[in-house]
């Protein structure tokens, strides 16, 4: 709007209050400080502006804050109460309110039950269900384990279904604002209260035996149901290669398509993940296969299903880890899956719905108690993989400096990534004073990036700081790269005298 105004040369009386008014509104927006900075040294402040200058984020917006833990002090500010889309910062919101509002030792259970346990020569006559409660990261371990109890109860074998039930986590599975092209690749994989292996198969692509050949395809585990559409072609060494591996929109058919090259020597084709489209019927799948290659005969089929009230004989349990742990499934991968079923389980448990609109509901009333303005967020889903999530960087301020004081808050520092350590920070800012003294979580979108967390300098003292950056055009790796800057003048920091003038 401002820049269409900006390209009208001719303006009646009314146009041009128009325009004065929101230059005005947009300086303001752009100021590089909305509070007196008497609190920080002044090369601390004009480092940090210098920063933000950078060339690479014009035509961008961006929210600044610095704060001391130890007495308040406000260091930086710019933007504190714009609304701004956060990335992957939308995970200390969700993982925070996680950890308070279930505790540090709630965990999922996962439970085989049926009608009846009452066994003959080792049949169990009837359907058997595998009841999730929305645990993010069982795997196919967890399947194993929950097959041991069963066979060491006696089953031998089940004359019914294997039913998969995720209701406890009611559609729709994807969230709000997500792109329905991403729907195949990992970082999207659908929302079920029963998942396993992150809702993801595995798929490998080998090239054939010689050039004109079919690639071969391998997907591991391999449910029944999913079929393969194989466009390949095998082409020299060296060659380049154009494999594409998705899934169908809206259906369990993987796609592979391109050009891939003979590998030299040895070398092993990686894994590629694509989601399923049912995740609980594919876990049934999966625990129905482990049956079977444990010499348990099972007569049906696996479907999915609500468990039945009658179904109260449980054959089989499996529980998480606790949430303290958990929390760092989430936070450290970024992982999108465990972020989505942690709001989910927070509606669950504190609103009796395990909805997105039920954890949001009670998120929002316990940041509220700790402060945080009801105005300053809009929160769409638990990840921050949807671009209309909305959050100011004063009510991250108000979240950071609230964990950092609290009760939880060794849990809560282990779970963020530590700078050049792990996580996805374990590339960013090795062999500098941050190395080691930044916990702090990522956040990228496209022309989004964030930064938020803690920083201990060399004097001693530690900040909390929050970086939002939106609209740039640059890539992502010029965006972190100005982060890490603003964050190594934090670390840096070893009393009043000024560092030296960084060259760029």
């Amino acid at each position: 709007m401002i820049g269409q105004a900006g390209r009208k040369r001719r303006l009646g009386a009314c146009s041009l209050l128009l325009c004065l008014l929101l230059g005005v509104a947009t300086a303001a927006a752009d100021a590089p400080n909305t509070v007196e900075q008497s609190a920080a040294p002044p090369f601390v402040v004009e480092a940090i502006d210098t920063a933000l200058r950078s060339p690479q984020l014009r035509g961008g917006i961006q929210a600044v804050i610095v704060e001391s833990l130890s007495d308040g002090a406000v260091w930086y500010e710019r933007n504190p109460d714009l609304l701004l889309i956060p990335a992957s910062n939308q995970k200390l919101i969700t993982t925070a309110a996680a950890l308070v509002l279930l505790g540090p030792e709630y965990r999922y259970r996962t439970s085989v039950v049926t009608a009846t346990a009452n066994l003959h020569d080792g049949t169990l006559r009837g359907d058997v269900y595998l009841k999730g409660s929305g645990d993010p990261f069982l795997d196919s371990g967890a399947v194993d384990e929950l097959v041991k109890q069963m066979v060491r109860r006696g089953v031998r074998r089940i004359e019914g279904r294997i039913v998969g039930d995720g209701t406890c986590f009611p559609p729709p599975q994807y969230g709000y604002g997500w792109s329905w092209d991403d729907m195949s690749y990992y970082y999207s994989a659908p929302v079920s209260g029963l998942n396993l292996n992150r809702n993801v198969l595995q798929v490998t692509v080998s090239p054939g035996k010689r050039a004109g050949m079919k690639a071969s395809v391998t997907i591991t585990p391999r449910p029944s149901g999913i079929a393969v559409m194989n466009r390949t072609r095998t082409v020299a060494k060296g060659s380049s290669s154009s494999l594409t591996v998705e899934r169908v929109l809206g259906r369990d058919v993987v796609m592979v398509e391109g050009d891939v090259p003979l590998l030299e020597g040895s070398a092993d084709a990686r894994p590629i993940p694509v989601t399923v489209e049912r995740p609980a019927l594919y876990a049934a799948e999966v625990l129905r296969q482990r049956l079977r290659a444990a010499s348990v005969v099972v007569s049906g089929k696996a479907t999915e299903g609500a468990t039945p009230a009658s179904a109260s004989s449980v054959l089989a349990s499996f529980e998480s880890r606790p949430m303290s742990e958990i929390i760092s499934l989430v936070n450290k991968p970024s992982d999108n899956l465990g972020a989505e079923c942690l709001l989910r389980t927070i509606g669950l448990v504190r609103r009796g719905a395990g909805t997105v609109s039920a954890g949001r509901e009670a998120v929002v009333e316990w940041l509220r108690g700790i402060g945080a303005p009801e105005d300053g967020l809009i929160i769409r889903d638990g990840s921050g993989l949807s671009r209309m999530n909305f959050v100011t960087a004063n009510v991250l301020r108000i979240l950071l400096r609230y964990m950092a004081k609290r009760e939880h808050r060794a849990y809560w520092y282990a779970s963020l990534p530590v700078a050049g350590v792990d996580g996805t920070l374990r590339n960013r800012l090795r062999g500098t004073a941050a190395e080691g003294q930044v916990r702090a979580k990522t956040g990228y979108v496209s022309n989004v990036s964030s930064l938020s967390g803690y920083v201990r300098a060399k004097s001693g003292e530690e900040h909390l700081f929050v970086i939002l950056m939106n609209n740039h055009a640059c890539r992502n790796a010029d965006a972190t790269a100005i982060q890490d800057r603003i964050v190594r003048v934090l670390a840096d920091y070893s009393g009043s005298q000024p560092m030296p003038t960084e060259k760029h």
